[in-house]
């Protein structure tokens, strides 16, 4: 088992064909200024939750922009992370993630920080559906 903290090579989804079949087959929802695509996949004992996050090319023309961009978010889920792993490993369920930023603006860590955990909780609520009384 890897370090809570780390993001390991097998934790990163790098695949083509498995994000295209997560475009096609997975699900997504979007948190401001986030659009974020899941998919269940079979559990692995190597890395439940493999992760993925894109800075459009569009949006941000300078690559040195875009890879601060992914740079922040990636830090960001790392830190925060350990919880949904958690919830999956509960479950023996793996998950594919992949979090688009789609705001021309560069983010400052303190506003994302909150965001990527809100992200991570709906995941989880979506893993663990909360009961209806």
């Amino acid at each position: 088992m890897s370090k809570p903290f780390s993001l390991s090579k097998f934790e990163r989804l790098k695949s083509k064909k498995e994000i295209d079949a997560l475009f096609l087959h997975g699900e997504a929802f979007f948190v401001y200024p986030f659009k974020v695509c899941f998919q269940p996949i079979p559990f692995s004992t190597t890395a439940p939750l493999r992760f993925v996050v894109s800075a459009p090319k569009k949006i941000f023309k300078r690559a040195h922009q875009r890879n601060y961009v992914k740079r922040l978010i990636r830090e960001c889920y790392r830190q925060q992370k350990h919880t949904l792993i958690h919830a999956l490993q509960e479950k023996h369920q793996g998950m594919n993630l992949m979090i688009m930023y789609n705001q021309p603006e560069i983010p400052e860590y303190q506003k994302l920080y909150p965001k990527i955990n809100l992200i991570l909780q709906r995941l989880i609520n979506h893993i663990h559906p909360p009961s209806g009384g």
